[in-house]
Parts: structure tokens; C-alpha cells; sequence
């Protein structure tokens, strides 16, 4: 009975729950164990994680950890560190504070993997 793999899995979503970790990344962990704990291996697990939530899933799973990143990012504090260095380089000039930010979107896509999720995290610390 305790090595019910559904059993496990709810007590690792309740026990998430309870620390207070986003519930959509709870899911997500609490599927993986229940996954794994039945001798699936992880890409067994993940492949059936996806095709059990229908059309655009993939997507929808990207999307999701996605923002459960950012919202890791905001957290941390990383974006007001970030926004104090770009303040001491930028100072009070609004062409070179345009041009710092049209920048961070270019390097949205390429170097800093929050693309979409950049501006909530990064744009009102700058401000």
C-alpha cells in the first residue's frame, strides 16, 4: 500500500502543496514520481504526461514552466539587482535607458530564456 505509486504521488502534491509551491508545478512533479515510481522511465513518463492532455499540450507544458521560471526569476530578486546595474551604467538619460531595453528584447530570444516573460519581471524594476 505504500508503494502505490498514485498514493506517493498525492502526498508529494500535498506536501508541495503545503510548502507553497506553484500548483501547476506541483502537478507537474507530482505526475514525474507517480511516473517514475511505476517503472516508466522519464521519457515514458513525459510522453504520457502529454498525450493525456489532448491537442497542444506540448505547448501548454512549455508555457507552464515557463512561468514557473519567471515567477523563480522575480523571486530570487535577480531582476532589482539587475535594474540597480542598469541604473548606475544608464543614469538619468531616457535615449540610453530606450536603447538598454531594446536590447534585453533582442537578447530575449537568444541569451536570457524568459523571452515573453521578460517584461513583467524586468520592465517595472527599471522604471
Amino acid at each position: 500500500m505504500l508503494t502505490n505509486p498514485v498514493l506517493i504521488s498525492v502526498l508529494v502534491m500535498c506536501i508541495l502543496c503545503l510548502l507553497k509551491v506553484n500548483i501547476l508545478l506541483t502537478i507537474m512533479i507530482s505526475a514525474v514520481v507517480a511516473g517514475l515510481m511505476s517503472g516508466f522511465s522519464l521519457g515514458q513518463t513525459m510522453s504520457l504526461l502529454i498525450d493525456g492532455m489532448g491537442g497542444q499540450s506540448n505547448t501548454a507544458l512549455s508555457y507552464i514552466l515557463l512561468g514557473a521560471l519567471a515567477v523563480g526569476i522575480s523571486q530570487t530578486g535577480l531582476a532589482t539587482i539587475l535594474s540597480q546595474k542598469v541604473e548606475k551604467v544608464v543614469g538619468k538619460s531616457g535615449k540610453i535607458f530606450l536603447l538598454v531595453i531594446a536590447a534585453i528584447a533582442c537578447c530575449s530570444q537568444n541569451i536570457i530564456p524568459v523571452h515573453i516573460a521578460f517584461i513583467p519581471i524586468l520592465i517595472p524594476p527599471l522604471l
